[in-house]
C-alpha cells in the first residue's frame, strides 16, 4: 500500500491510502490545533484495533457475542530509553463468555498483524526525490 502525505494548515498532515484519508494534528503546546490526533497516537490505537480484529473474528467463527467485551491498551516507557516501549493489552470478556476459550482468546489477541511486524524489527529508508 502506498501512503501519500500532504501538509495542511498549521500542524495538521493529511495522508491518503486507497479511499481513506486521516488526518493529524499536534499539540497547541508545539502550534499545533489539536482538532486531530497526533500521528503517534494512530499508531498507538492500531495495536488495540488490530487486536480486537482478531477477537471479534475468533468470537464469530465460534458463535459467541461479543456484547461486552472490551479491550484496553496501556503502555510506558524505558526510564534509559523513551523509544522502548512496554504494551500491555487486557481484554475484559463478560461473567457470560465462555472459560475454556479464555487462553485461546489471548492467542487470538495475540495474531495481529502489527504485533507481530513491530515484533520483527522492520527496516525503514527514508530517500529525497526532486521533481
Amino acid at each position: 500500500m502506498d501512503i501519500e502525505v500532504n501538509f495542511r494548515e498549521g500542524q495538521q498532515l493529511q495522508a491518503s491510502f486507497g479511499q481513506f484519508t486521516v488526518t493529524s494534528d499536534q499539540s497547541k503546546v508545539i502550534g499545533g490545533s489539536e482538532e486531530f490526533p497526533e500521528p503517534f497516537d494512530y499508531f498507538l490505537a492500531s495495536l488495540p484495533l488490530c487486536a480486537s480484529y482478531y477477537v471479534r473474528q475468533f468470537c464469530l467463527k465460534r458463535d459467541i457475542d461479543t456484547s461486552g467485551i472490551v479491550i484496553r491498551q496501556t503502555h510506558s516507557s524505558d526510564e534509559q530509553d523513551k523509544y522502548k516501549k512496554h504494551f500491555a493489552l487486557e481484554i475484559e470478556v463478560p461473567d457470560t463468555f465462555p472459560k475454556k476459550y479464555h487462553k485461546a482468546l489471548i492467542a487470538a489477541a495475540n495474531s495481529c498483524t502489527a504485533k507481530k511486524v513491530i515484533q520483527a524489527q522492520p527496516e525503514f529508508s527514508v530517500t529525497l526525490a526532486e521533481k
